[in-house]
């Protein structure tokens, strides 16, 4: 059974047609690639199959559960085991970093209590290398940093499933190799990684089933193996 199934899911912007029906199965510990060029729809599809936006059509499936018809409590498990590092960080701009990877921990583990929460931030922040101050905004940080902190909030649940959209973009070389590690770590234990890069590198490293997207629609799928 597919951990995800796209049924001619279609997206509409006020521009006009963005995702124009596309069906796609993408299985439970896999590496799926979203590629093509810039407007051509692949980071629309990313966030339509997160649950981010909404079809104007067609279904996404999760684990055969229409992420739409979801309740409460089954939408709230999907959000826990499923997180997003967006392109532009996406961070919580007027609170502080311990804030912003504290939402998360407070929202799906509200037992949690303050210094358990406190320790698991400055775990995730070491695995990541952020070695400045939790007091810090976001304004305060570089994109390296503000992009590390978006990675750090989307891995701090412990999710199985991670969703990219160029999440090494604005890393310097040392940033890039630990989000490498950590990745590798993550798909070694049987977690899924969806993902849309123009990086070349990156999708050398992480290769899987590779989507070609060309104007709203899905033109190629192509298994790409470890050299």
């Amino acid at each position: 059974m597919a951990l995800f199934t796209l049924e001619d899911v279609k997206f509409n912007s006020r521009s006009g047609s963005v995702v124009n029906g596309i069906s796609l199965e993408i299985e439970k510990g896999s590496v799926t690639v979203l590629v093509g060029k810039s407007g051509c729809g692949k980071s629309t599809l990313l966030k339509l199959i997160a649950g981010i936006l909404v079809p104007a059509g067609g279904k996404v499936l999760y684990n055969s559960k229409d992420i739409q018809m979801m309740n409460s409590a089954e939408n709230r498990a999907f959000r826990k085991n499923c997180s997003f590092v967006f392109q532009d960080s996406a961070l919580w701009a007027n609170q502080d970093i311990m804030s912003n990877l504290s939402l998360p921990l407070q929202t799906h583990f509200p037992a949690m209590g303050k210094q358990e929460r406190l320790e698991k931030i400055k775990t995730v922040c070491e695995l990541i290398n952020y070695e400045r101050a939790l007091t810090l905004r976001p304004s305060d940080l570089s994109m390296g940093e503000q992009k590390k902190i978006a990675f750090a909030r989307a891995i701090i649940c412990d999710p199985e499933v991670l969703f990219l959209d160029e999440c090494t973009e604005s890393l310097d070389r040392k940033g890039t190799a630990r989000i490498y590690s950590i990745l590798h770590d993550f798909i070694d234990r049987g977690n899924t990684v969806i993902y849309v890069s123009h990086n070349s590198s990156f999708i050398s490293e992480f290769p899987g089933v590779m989507h070609t997207i060309e104007k709203g629609l899905l033109s190629e799928s192509v298994y790409i193996g470890d050299e």
